[in-house]
């Protein structure tokens, strides 16, 4: 699997910036997020189930996706249940002296065995980590505002 981790720190409390953690909340900022359905009763909570298209270097994941946990204002864990995306990860919220520091980790595999993880190393795991960054920057705009 690959492991990206990113952080950034933005000028609002973890309470404004920790809704924004969840699967609708990415839709907003998350570039690599095309589609995500709910598709479970209950929202952003443990056990919540989703559906998400995404696009990142030029692949495309379609995959359901579950929250494995819910700290409020701290943490929110998921895994992907099927599709031709595997990840697991997390989205977490810490207070600073000015702020919030906002963390996104997450370790994936991409699908067809070495020609995937040839892929992954030479293209998508780039262009995901300069996603990751740009979006995490709008977030911070978003948040800022």
């Amino acid at each position: 699997m690959t492991r990206i981790e990113k952080s950034i720190e933005i000028k609002a409390s973890p309470e404004k910036v920790y809704p924004m953690l969840f699967w609708d909340g990415c839709m907003k900022w998350f570039a690599p997020f095309k589609k995500v359905d709910y598709t479970s009763k209950i929202k952003n909570k443990t056990g919540t189930t989703v559906h998400v298209i995404a696009e990142a270097g030029g692949l495309k994941a379609e995959f359901d996706g579950e929250n494995t946990e819910t700290i409020e204002n701290e943490k929110v864990a998921w895994r992907t249940t099927s599709g031709n995306f595997t990840g697991f990860g997390f989205n977490a919220v810490s207070p600073t002296k000015s702020g919030t520091k906002v963390t996104m980790m997450f370790d994936y595999e991409l699908p067809y065995s070495l020609l995937g993880k040839i892929i992954d190393k030479l293209r998508f795991q780039k262009a995901l980590e300069k996603s990751i960054e740009t979006s995490l920057n709008k977030l911070k705009d978003m948040m800022e505002k």
